[in-house]
């Protein structure tokens, strides 16, 4: 079983980190005159069985839903993918062990390479879990009405958070078809 967290980076306080599920303080944070939702610096926290896979010890990054998702679209069409991971030299790599396993791994880009986070897991599981976590900060971010309170750039959609949730979805659908 899985459990994926997601926190939100603020400079206020003891806290550096603000979980998702925390409405009280991510209010504070959405309505702060200094936040964008066009680039939100955020953690990510992986765990299976109880057991912590990505922890608080990977570093954060800009926009890492973004690169979950991108990386299972392009895991469901190689099973083998190698991408970056925010914004920091860190790569993310998912590769297919036996049609039912995947070896997930965040490393460094880097000589020698320093592995970040590593973990044998249920492909199937964990792709949906992945989806779910996503599905979960689009939609917190349109609760809070975070694209239609802000102001954005031009080159940014009020519907953002809708699109990616329409994207999860279809998202969903291949891996559902794949592994059914």
């Amino acid at each position: 079983m899985f459990k994926i967290s997601t926190f939100l980076e603020t400079n206020e306080g003891d806290e550096s980190y603000v979980s998702l599920d925390d409405s009280l303080k991510l209010r504070g944070i959405f309505e702060h005159r200094k936040f964008t939702p066009e680039h939100i610096q955020m953690r990510i926290t992986i765990k299976y069985n109880n057991q912590i896979v990505v922890g608080v010890d990977v570093p954060s990054g800009l926009d890492l839903w973004f690169d979950y998702m991108v990386a299972i679209e392009q895991y469901l069409e190689s099973k083998n993918i190698e991408r970056f991971y925010g914004i920091d030299p860190y790569l993310m790599k998912l590769v297919s062990i036996n049609n039912n396993l995947v070896d997930f791994s965040i490393v460094g880009d880097w000589e020698p390479v320093e592995v970040i986070a590593q973990a044998v897991l249920p492909e199937k599981e964990f792709l949906k879990s992945i989806l779910d976590g996503a599905e979960h900060f689009w939609g917190t971010l349109i609760k809070y009405k975070v694209f239609e309170e802000k102001e954005l750039r031009k080159t940014t959609s009020k519907e953002e958070p809708k699109l990616m949730i329409e994207e999860i979805e279809k998202l969903r659908e291949k891996v559902k078809i794949l592994f059914n």
